[in-house]
């Protein structure tokens, strides 16, 4: 009406002024409706998905199902995890064009999605929560099933948010693919018996998604590494020597785009804590690669906590030799559901740019770091204090990828996947199977980060301060009005 009165118009021109306005505003919002878009001005871009996503989302060539099975009565805690959860999925099938069908379901309440979890193997899981200053569990269901064809996936626990994106697009990414992908592992022997198996939880997490294959380089019969396998995993054991037959096919099965993670020491280490020179002889190859492998190691005051004891007693110590360290390339993916890695009597390594050739380091050392060279001390009341000088950043693990198209991926820990020196916070085996899913998906997984979700709770206070917020807003309100209304009052008479 004020619009009307400032231009003056006339009662006829109101007539056509209302309406013409309404429905140039309906049509506006249907306009709008058609074509949305947004922009993400959120830490960690926790709300847009990777290229890597939404690439695999579009080449769907049929429909996939994606069932959130959860309770409706969770803890207060996780309802804004839901409601990320949900976003995400809604995301996904925005992207899949009508390939991506989302279910909601609460196997709670239907009896038809709980014997659905059940033939799943998805587990009620037990949380705690902090409710009216007492501790409460309570049972919920929050996992996530994935359909295709015949075929599908479970993620049983689907909170962490911050790897969600990656965990479900891996499982559906193994779900659609065509063809059984090779990885062949090079010194990783077999075991009679998976108790006496080193490498018993890299194997099986591996062989879940990929068909496993030994290889022999040393056998006169295999000529060249076939081009079939999409990713090698050399694992030294200081053992073996690698002369120019095998160091050869090494490099034209780079050459000829392949991708190999080695898992080599600098240093050779025996089980009594002795040292000798590595055996392997793959240094000069490592330095052809832009790479090289120094010979010393590397101590950190964020180490590990090692027992040195005996059947009599036992002596816990952080071990400087076991390093540990957060100190990731983030810009990559490969470090989905990785908090932490450890090194056990880890060497570093040196990058040189070389042409043709694109090095990077992957994960470097804690400040709190330093080396031995040429004299080493492995014992640790013998391990002397450093200089501060000393102290500084080291590179641990470096990758070249070449202009043909190849990649290597060098660890300098042949221990690395040792269940003897995996620690419960270690994220050792998760970051091999990711550099494995991303070389072998011939990068289709690649570039997909963790998203970087951030609640603010409230904080934890005593008692006491409780007690006074509680009755300050209960109080402080009502009497802020009525100290409103008392002066409204007697400024009337």
């Amino acid at each position: 009406m004020k619009f009307i009165r400032l231009f003056r118009l006339t009662n006829i021109d109101m007539y056509i002024v209302v309406p013409v306005s309404l429905a140039l505003l309906i049509i506006t919002n249907l306009l709008i409706g058609l074509s949305s878009f947004r922009l993400d001005f959120s830490k960690g871009s926790a709300y847009t998905l990777s290229p890597s996503t939404k690439k695999i989302l579009h080449s769907l060539d049929d429909v996939v199902n994606i069932k959130f099975f959860v309770s409706s009565d969770l803890p207060t805690p996780l309802l804004p995890v839901k409601a990320e959860v949900t976003d995400l999925l809604n995301e996904y099938k925005k992207e899949g064009r009508g390939k991506i069908s989302i279910k909601i379901m609460d196997p709670k309440k239907d009896p038809g999605s709980l014997e659905e979890v059940r033939e799943l193997g998805i587990p009620e899981l037990q949380y705690s929560q902090l409710e009216k200053n007492k501790y409460q569990l309570s049972n919920a269901y929050f996992a996530l099933g994935i359909f295709y064809a015949d075929k599908k996936e479970v993620l049983p626990q689907a909170t962490d948010l911050g790897n969600l994106e990656y965990n479900t697009i891996s499982l559906l990414y193994k779900l659609t693919r065509k063809e059984s992908i090779k990885i062949a592992i090079v010194g990783m022997e077999q075991a009679a018996t998976p108790q006496q198996d080193p490498y018993v939880v890299f194997r099986n997490i591996l062989s879940q998604q990929y068909e496993i294959i030994p290889l022999d380089l040393f056998s006169d019969s295999i000529k060249e590494i076939d081009s079939s396998y999409k990713t090698v995993v050399l694992i030294d054991s200081n053992k073996k020597k690698y002369g120019e037959k095998e160091r050869e096919k090494l490099k034209k099965y780079v050459e000829n785009k392949g991708k190999i993670i080695f898992l080599v020491d600098g240093v050779g280490i025996s089980d009594n804590l002795s040292t000798q020179p590595a055996s392997h002889d793959l240094f000069s190859l490592f330095e052809s690669w832009g790479i090289s492998l120094n010979k010393d190691f590397i101590l950190s005051s964020s180490a590990e906590y090692v027992n040195f004891g005996n059947d009599i007693y036992q002596f816990m110590t952080p071990y400087p030799f076991w390093v540990k360290t957060n100190n990731f390339n983030k810009k990559t993916g490969y470090f989905s559901n990785v908090a932490q890695l450890t090194f056990p009597w880890t060497s570093s390594v040196s990058l040189n740019n070389k042409n043709g050739l694109e090095v990077q380091t992957l994960v470097s050392s804690s400040k709190s770091s330093w080396d031995q060279k040429d004299s080493y001390e492995l014992l640790p009341q013998k391990i002397k204090q450093p200089e501060m000088k000393d102290i500084k950043v080291f590179p641990l693990v470096a990758q070249v990828q070449t202009r043909g198209g190849g990649t290597v991926v060098l660890i300098p820990s042949s221990r690395f996947l040792n269940v003897q020196y995996l620690s419960k916070n270690s994220g050792n085996v998760d970051f091999i199977f990711n550099l494995v899913n991303n070389l072998a998906s011939g990068g289709a997984l690649s570039g997909i980060r963790s998203r970087t979700v951030t609640f603010y709770p409230l904080p934890e206070l005593p008692d006491s301060t409780k007690d006074a917020v509680k009755y300050l807003d209960t109080i402080l309100l009502p009497a802020l009005l009525a100290l409103y209304g008392g002066i409204r009052l007697m400024r009337r008479k």
